[in-house]
């Protein structure tokens, strides 16, 4: 897909006319199914450079999220635009959480939000294998790096499931911050280009 056409079911889906050149570098990036740290600032519009591909890539695209609040909102946004979206989160029944896996799992879903402790749920370990993973995003990716200023353990659980997953498979880790060290540390666990 090229930008243009991208600009047309851009305007369809989300109201947007056009892709700032950075946001469009990335969803091409995604389209050739290639990895992508992007460092944004608070603001710039990281968040569409995964919903917009999620609409268009087969299967689910996964998104780890550490905030319960955010991901809600943009569930929320993304149902009002026709996109379906959910999440999971400690915050819902188990009964709720394991239909929404299901849903996951039949393909019922565009976009799901998910906290990275997450990954340390055997339930959740299992079931992922069962689901066509469009993509990986993982939100606040500075989180990942243990020279990071929010270094939390579970992101680094993230880089398992990147690892099972076929090489073909993009992965996109987004944040406002991250010093050269960060960076490094972040490309490492995601791997490749």
């Amino acid at each position: 897909m090229n930008r243009a056409e991208a600009e047309l079911k851009l305007k369809q889906i989300f109201g947007i006319d056009r892709f700032y050149d950075e946001q469009w570098t990335a969803i091409d990036k995604i389209f050739h199914n290639q990895r992508v740290l992007m460092i944004q600032k608070t603001g710039f519009g990281k968040s569409l450079c995964y919903q917009f591909p999620a609409t268009q890539l087969d299967g689910v695209t996964i998104v780890f999220s550490p905030l319960i609040a955010l991901m809600r909102d943009q569930v929320n946004s993304l149902n009002e635009k026709g996109v379906a979206a959910k999440c999971i989160n400690s915050n819902q029944t188990p009964e709720e959480n394991e239909q929404i896996l299901d849903d996951a799992k039949n393909g019922n879903i565009k976009i799901l939000y998910i906290a990275p402790e997450r990954q340390g749920n055997l339930s959740w370990q299992e079931t992922v294998r069962e689901i066509k993973v469009a993509m990986v995003v993982v939100d606040e990716a500075h989180c990942i790096s243990q020279w990071g200023h929010d270094f939390r353990p579970d992101y680094r659980r993230i880089v398992d499931l990147v690892k099972i997953l076929p090489e073909n498979v993009p992965v996109l880790a987004v944040t406002a911050t991250a010093t050269e060290r960060v960076q490094n540390d972040i490309q490492e666990q995601i791997g490749r280009e």
